[in-house]
């Protein structure tokens, strides 16, 4: 095969990919281009390594990588973001058994998108559609701590928490915005470095206790760096988000 047809096999796959709906495997993207399987797969592998594809989930379905996403997005609508971010909530409630949650801020305070319940009884509330303040929350507090301009919100966030929350990349709430409610929360990044969204972890302080949100951080935070990766954000430097 020649150099222009490998070229031209993989400007192919990369279209089927970008115009498809959700996450497709190779074996679906064998079908549609009439290319044989084996073809496709080490294909899809070289556009993977230079971050033109990425597989994701149990299927590991294609989908845009960073690179193509980073070049698309300049301000991601919800939608894709509610999509983008489905099978992380899924894992961060799978590994931590509460409350998950996908928050964006607004003029008025953080708005919830997503969530995937909490397998328990106690602690699973509906929080889709409802806004928070900024300064009784995790998410509010990393909007805060992480946004491009935190002066164009009125967050009421003291600059010590916001240093605290610099520091070790994530923000917590324990009992501030009720009684006997803890969250924990992790800033999400665009293409452009911007935070554009939050993910938390929330439940009954019983359960989300100070050494269970020590535990869980270092998951939190790489979901979170995973939602970032996947709108194109790409880490430069090491150290405290």
């Amino acid at each position: 095969m020649t150099g222009a047809q490998s070229i031209d096999r993989a400007a192919q796959l990369l279209v089927l990919v970008v115009e498809g709906d959700g996450a497709t495997s190779v074996g679906e993207l064998a079908q549609r281009s009439g290319l044989p399987k084996s073809t496709v797969s080490r294909a899809v592998s070289a556009l993977e390594r230079r971050g033109l594809l990425q597989r994701d989930g149990a299927r590991r379905g294609v989908r845009p990588g960073p690179v193509l996403l980073g070049l698309a997005r300049r301000g991601v609508p919800d939608a894709d973001l509610v999509a983008l971010a489905a099978p992380i909530l899924e894992a961060l409630g799978e590994a931590s058994g509460e409350t998950i949650n996908l928050a964006v801020p607004t003029p008025l305070g953080v708005e919830h998108l997503a969530q995937v319940d909490s397998r328990h009884f106690i602690g699973s509330t509906n929080w889709l559609g409802r806004r928070v303040e900024y300064s009784t929350t995790g998410v509010g507090k990393v909007f805060a701590a992480f946004a491009a301009a935190p002066a164009e919100l009125d967050h009421g966030v003291s600059e010590a928490v916001i240093e605290t929350v610099r520091a070790r990349g994530y923000a917590t709430a324990v009992g501030e915005l009720e009684p006997g409610l803890a969250a924990m929360a992790a800033p999400v990044r665009d293409a452009g470095g911007r935070t554009v969204a939050a993910l938390s972890i929330s439940g009954p302080d019983h359960r989300l206790t100070t050494a269970r949100i020590a535990e869980l951080a270092p998951v939190l935070v790489a979901g979170a760096d995973g939602l970032s990766a996947r709108l194109g954000f790409q880490a430069t430097t090491q150290g405290a988000a």
